[in-house]
């Protein structure tokens, strides 16, 4: 289990880094949002308040405002703090299952026709793993039926006399197994 258990957690480091402003970018702008609106909205009325047993009659956006801007920076760091461990944990659940797929392509490519699609169950991007291996089976079946017929037809012609109706029906069946493949 622990060789499944990925340890960095910044693995496509372009994208899990604007994945992660483009959601603190929203935490951001609403707080100053939310400054703007009630400043705004607050403007045009008056509050009463006592302060040093001096009783003082302010704009409500006067005596509002550095104590909302305080609660809401406090807000924004919280909050800021809380979308950059989500969206790095949610990026890594994206990007780690990306890059291992990627990894496992590669390989794929370069005629490792047992690479290994899979991936933990609790990342994203399960039902792409999925189809890969499905597809990765199925072109290591094509291949295992193509080099059978090819090691009969090998053989067959390796025969002091060989046949010309068998070579003919293995060429045919060579043909029909490549003919699977679309180009």
């Amino acid at each position: 289990m622990e060789k499944w258990r990925r340890k960095n957690y910044f693995i496509e480091k372009n994208f899990q880094t604007r994945f992660i402003m483009r959601f603190c970018a929203i935490v951001i702008t609403s707080s100053l949002l939310i400054i703007w609106l009630l400043f705004i909205l607050s403007v045009n009325f008056t509050t009463v308040a006592i302060e040093n047993a001096h009783v003082i009659v302010k704009r409500t956006s006067d005596f509002m405002l550095p104590i909302v801007i305080q609660t809401v920076m406090v807000v924004t760091a919280f909050s800021a703090f809380a979308v950059i461990a989500l969206t790095l944990f949610t990026s890594h659940k994206i990007a780690g299952p990306v890059y291992r797929l990627k990894i496992e392509i590669e390989k794929f490519k370069n005629g490792n026709l047992s690479a290994n699609f899979k991936t933990r169950s609790s990342d994203q991007l399960q039902d792409l793993a999925l189809s890969l291996s499905d597809m990765g089976q199925v072109i290591g079946k094509q291949h295992l039926e193509i080099r059978s017929k090819f090691e009969q037809l090998q053989k067959c012609l390796g025969s002091p006399n060989p046949d010309k109706n068998a070579i003919i029906k293995y060429l045919d069946e060579l043909e029909q197994s490549i003919s699977y493949f679309k180009i």
